[in-house]
């Protein structure tokens, strides 16, 4: 029997060194190594160890607290192992195999599927759609039928609703009754599914029991408000101090002129596809457009600047979702050169039947493809490829030489929003593919292997028209879908097999008062809330899937000095950094720079409104023109927005401090490029 070892350690080790802190590899395979023989104190010095091999050994459980926090691959296959719920250690770990493990079952391969959040590969194959299908589809289901028990079972043991102390009291009994009856799934999973009960169930009990002790909170602070308010009821009386009662706010009138897409979006039926295949949309952007403002500004009917290259610095920046610029390490030079756009291609790949004379089909989005070496920073690094879309059609544009190189055209469809996530190959977790998804009109969600020109998926994922799409940086199978029927949801779209086969889970359903328009997570809480630029206002909802609730209330609303303006809309925004937010609506002549942070800390849980803690607000056009985005460059540290015109609004962000704007003095921008 080999006894574990520093020495033994360096020896079994990759790269060879002379420190355990160094080695990223290690295989211990085939050396009837014992559970026993693992010693906690010498593996807790492998802080860089990424891979481990201990499969062919003799081990019964995976040692507890073996401090391998960088774990990302392990082969503990053809062992005797009898659990390995204590696997949930390795938090980081995406590739493990137990094969050939006599005693596990199918329920300890679904416990380790639910404990380990990264885990991607399980006995070689990907498991990331049926992980996630587990952990919140799942989860949600067996959450119901808790409550419902819980219901059922309280009317059997009290007359009135229970107090704290009797809920505590009937604790145990109650998750002991729920895990014998509560059912659910194959009969092959039962040990699992009874695993789960207890935990949701014993949740569920603290949880009503949290919610007791935070009224009884509520209603002493309450009391106290009451007391210090009668007190200053008081004082008030006997100070000779007149208050002003004059302060009023004048509301601002704004003429609701604005006709936006939604006015040529009906439901989908036979009768729709039958016109729209016979005739062109006619989609307004803004206000009702006129021929001779469309001849003058054909840019924004059909054709588009399809990529716009800072001459001072390599192209780094695109449409797609922005990344923090703390992430990215950047030396800025003494004196900051300015940054020139310089237009390659203007192109009209948008047009019915190719005709170039069509000046009705509208440009709606556009995004860069992620470069694959660096997916893991979407928008950071694009390929030199571009998506558009508009009209029917999705076109592929290569930005070096202004050639379509793939088209996608759906009949009957009108494209409004595409977004591209990075996927690893089914097979191999190191080789990966970028898929570009689309929708519009029709509610449906087309999913597009771009390199082999292939749409291998629809999702069929709102009854009315898709108005924007989002994919989670953090979770690449990940997909939010904002729809005129005023909802927000989560899919997680699977990782497709060899065949192209995917399986398609539902997550999260988020309300919204309107239609969303622009979304983005938040990159310090990426896991737990989602904002959105709605044509209702700005919001946010907690969208933290630890929450079994599968349907979420919007959590947060932002306000803004321009809520005072009637039918003010917001239609963009944009993380500028971890904390800057950059968001904007139309009519309302500027942007808002404002901080996350600190309007997270403002914020009262008792309440949904909030007002923002606004930084900066930046001059812009007063345009009544609806849906123009705003971008950022991470790298060169810019804000970019074009307008009704066709020009491009550039700012500046180096100067922006994290204190919040006392004035309403508007800062104009750093230039303006005219294109037209």
């Amino acid at each position: 029997m080999t006894k574990i070892t520093k020495e033994l350690l360096l020896e079994k080790g990759t790269p060879k060194c002379s420190n355990l802190g160094q080695i990223k590899k290690i295989n211990l395979s085939n050396l009837n190594l014992k559970t026993s023989d693992f010693d906690r104190k010498l593996f807790s010095q492998l802080q860089t160890l990424e891979e481990l091999d201990v499969s062919g050994n003799l081990l019964t459980e995976f040692p507890n607290n073996l401090g391998l926090t960088n774990l990302r691959l392990l082969n503990c296959a053809n062992n005797k192992l009898e659990q390995i719920t204590t696997l949930n250690q390795f938090k980081n770990l995406e590739d493990l195999n137990c094969e050939d493990n006599l005693y596990l079952t199918i329920s300890d391969m679904y416990k380790v599927m639910y404990l380990l959040p990264n885990l991607r590969q399980l006995d070689g194959k990907n498991i990331t759609s049926k992980a996630n299908n587990l952990k919140f589809v799942n989860s949600q289901k067996l959450m119901s039928q808790v409550t419902n028990f819980w219901e059922k079972y309280c009317k059997i043991q009290f007359s009135e609703l229970p107090t704290a102390a009797e809920i505590s009291a009937i604790k145990k009994d109650f998750v002991k009754s729920a895990i014998a009856e509560i059912k659910y799934g194959p009969n092959s999973l039962k040990e699992f599914t009874k695993w789960r009960v207890k935990t949701i169930a014993t949740e569920f009990v603290n949880s009503l029991l949290q919610q007791d002790k935070q009224r009884s909170s509520d209603a002493e602070e309450n009391e106290d408000e009451e007391k210090m308010k009668a007190n200053l009821t008081d004082v008030l009386k006997h100070s000779s101090v007149a208050m002003s009662s004059t302060r009023s706010t004048r509301p601002f009138t704004a003429r609701d002129t604005t006709k936006s897409r939604k006015q040529v979006i009906s439901e989908v039926s036979k009768k729709d596809t039958e016109d729209i295949s016979r005739k062109s949309m006619k989609i307004q952007l803004g206000k009702e457009r006129q021929s001779a403002q469309m001849a003058k500004y054909p840019n924004k009917a059909s054709r588009v600047d399809m990529k716009t290259k800072p001459s001072t610095t390599k192209r780094d920046h695109s449409a797609t979702p922005v990344v923090s610029k703390e992430s990215i390490p950047r030396k800025r030079p003494k004196y900051k050169k300015t940054l020139v756009l310089e237009p390659l291609h203007f192109l009209q790949s948008h047009s019915r039947n190719n005709n170039p004379e069509d000046l009705s089909t509208q440009l709606w989005a556009c995004a860069f493809e992620p470069e694959i070496k660096n997916s893991q920073i979407p928008g950071l690094v694009s390929s030199q490829s571009v998506a558009t879309c508009g009209g029917d059609s999705v076109c592929i544009i290569d930005c070096e030489t202004g050639i379509v190189s793939h088209k996608y055209k759906s009949v009957g469809e009108e494209f409004f929003s595409l977004a591209w996530t990075t996927l690893p190959v089914f097979d191999n977790q190191k080789r990966k593919f970028n898929v570009l998804a689309v929708g519009g009109k029709m509610g449906v969600v087309k999913l597009i292997h771009v390199k082999v020109s292939y749409c291998y998926g629809m999702i069929k994922a709102h009854k009315k028209a898709i108005s924007t799409l989002y994919f989670s940086p953090k979770h690449e199978t990940f997909l939010f879908t904002g729809s005129y029927d005023k909802t927000i949801i989560l899919w997680d779209i699977g990782v497709p097999d060899n065949d192209y086969n995917f399986r398609v889970s539902r997550l999260l359903v988020l309300k919204v008062c309107s239609t969303p328009l622009k979304m983005s997570l938040v990159p310090t809480f990426p896991d737990q809330y989602l904002l959105a630029a709605c044509e209702g206002g700005c919001f946010a909802w907690d969208i933290s899937l630890t929450n079994y609730d599968s349907k979420r209330n919007i959590k947060m609303e932002f306000l803004f000095p321009v809520c005072n303006k009637e039918n003010s809309k917001s239609d963009s925004l944009a993380f500028c950094n971890d904390d800057l937010v950059a968001s904007k609506g139309f009519m309302q002549g500027s942007i808002y720079l404002w901080s996350w942070s600190q309007t997270l800390k403002r914020w009262n849980k008792r309440q949904t409104k909030v007002h923002a803690v606004i930084l900066r607000e930046l001059e812009w056009s007063n345009t009544e023109e609806v849906y123009i985005a705003l971008s950022v460059s991470p790298v060169e540290n810019y804000l970019f927005c074009g307008d009704e015109k066709g020009d491009i609004w550039m700012y500046d962000l180096d100067g922006v401090t994290d204190e919040e704007m006392t004035s309403g003095k508007k800062t104009p921008p750093t230039q303006v490029d005219h294109k037209i």
